[in-house]
């Protein structure tokens, strides 16, 4: 029989929990599911991974391990030790199966099968990369590994997860409510990581938006889910790693957005403030039509929205530091949207690539998940979340590494990901 889970959630990175391109247990545990999860008192199995995936971007910064040989022999022998364990996990599935890296469409494709037997052939490709090159192979590495133990934890063959896609393993357990974070790789992660607009095509996400709204509202009528709780597009500009080409003391003078902005890692690509204002109004737009088109596709039942592009407008200290109500203050702190710095300690909101949220960052997002919740069910939670304590849970911020200088290997290695962030590749 279906166990019925109180929640389960699909999606990308924001609700795998990954913070500066690491993910692992700790980080899994703090992933905005798992918060609202613990907010209402629900059982949740949380991804009890065996190691990181790859590496440990933080670790790195704390060790000053910046050598390139050292790196790629370290995701050689973690990716190897994935490889020969045997079984990954206690638990035969998970009630997040959110993907790092993955796109709309790939919540209807990947599948432990056809991910699994990518690995060897990866490991290989690394170990004989000269140089640099290696980092190029990594995406599609970290993608394997992380695909195949979230769909199916007990890396066996012959379980019945085995050549299921996330879609098809919600309709098997039926959970109650279903919580979604996706589409940041479908164009949207390329305008934060390397200010360029070239990947962004508000109709292709519109049309798998479509389809993805189709498929579960097929599975709402069909008994498989209850609710459907949808996170809408992120505010592009409020991303920390979209920076002026010298990081401002001020304000923008007179305008809503700085003149320029910048891939900060690498001090990449290049946006006209012009530019960076229309790309927020294109995925603004693109919020409403999706909103519009997915609920009449449910006839205005059982799907909520969560207006990310709002909730960050909210905390966009980054351009509106002295005109902001909702300033987030914790110990001596200035928790904003800009890159972090370890002193005057500002930032926190984001990790060290810029471009995930911390323990704080994906509190903030749980909290408007948890109030949708009490607004469409009439739910309070039981331990609503606190974001003095998202702090105090962040190995991060409660250990900062002494140095946060963004060195040559780190901007390979981030920039290296933009690989995954493409429509239709």
């Amino acid at each position: 029989m279906p166990d019925r889970p109180e929640l389960m959630a699909i999606g990308d990175s924001i609700y795998n929990g990954t913070r500066s391109l690491t993910t692992n247990a700790e980080l899994a545990a703090l992933a905005v599911p798992a918060q609202v999860a613990r907010a209402f008192g629900w059982n949740f199995r949380t991804p009890s991974y065996p190691r990181d995936v790859l590496f440990d971007l933080e670790d790195l910064f704390r060790s000053g391990r910046f050598d390139l040989d050292g790196l790629k022999q370290s995701v050689l022998d973690n990716a190897q030790a994935w490889l020969d364990q045997g079984r990954w996990s206690a638990d035969d599935c998970f009630d997040n199966i959110s993907i790092a890296q993955t796109t709309i469409a790939d919540q209807a494709s990947l599948t432990y099968n056809n991910n699994v037997s990518k690995i060897a052939g990866l490991i290989e490709a690394v170990r004989d990369a000269e140089g640099f090159d290696f980092v190029g192979v990594l995406p599609a590495l970290y993608e394997a590994v992380n695909a195949s133990f979230l769909l199916n934890p007990s890396n066996d063959p012959a379980s019945a997860f085995a050549d299921r896609t996330p879609l098809e393993i919600l309709a098997q357990r039926r959970p109650k409510r279903l919580l979604v974070n996706i589409g940041i790789n479908d164009g949207i992660w390329t305008i934060c990581l390397m200010a360029t607009k070239d990947q962004f095509s508000p109709d292709a996400i519109a049309t798998d938006m479509h389809d993805l709204g189709v498929r579960l509202n097929d599975m709402r009528q069909a008994g498989q889910i209850d609710h459907v709780y949808l996170n809408l597009l992120p505010k592009p500009s409020c991303v920390a790693n979209l920076m002026p080409r010298v990081d401002p003391g001020a304000l923008p003078r007179g305008a809503d957005y700085f003149p320029e902005y910048l891939g900060r890692l690498g001090q990449i690509g290049g946006l006209s403030g012009a530019e960076m204002k229309a790309l927020d109004e294109g995925v603004r737009d693109l919020n409403r039509r999706i909103a519009d088109d997915l609920s009449e596709t449910f006839g205005g039942e059982g799907l909520a929205f969560i207006d990310a592009y709002g909730m960050m407008e909210l905390h966009d200290n980054k351009h509106y530091r002295e005109t902001r109500e909702h300033e987030i203050w914790i110990k001596d702190w200035r928790i904003n949207n800009v890159p972090l710095q370890r002193w005057p300690h500002k930032g926190g909101l984001y990790g060290l690539d810029n471009l995930h949220p911390t323990a704080v960052g994906y509190a903030i997002l749980a909290q408007a998940v948890c109030r949708r919740i009490e607004a469409e069910e009439g739910l309070a939670p039981v331990a609503p979340i606190d974001l003095a304590a998202a702090f105090r849970s962040d190995s991060l911020l409660t250990d900062m590494p002494r140095r946060l200088d963004i060195s040559l290997l780190l901007i390979n290695l981030v920039v290296g990901f933009a690989a995954l962030a493409r429509p239709g590749a």
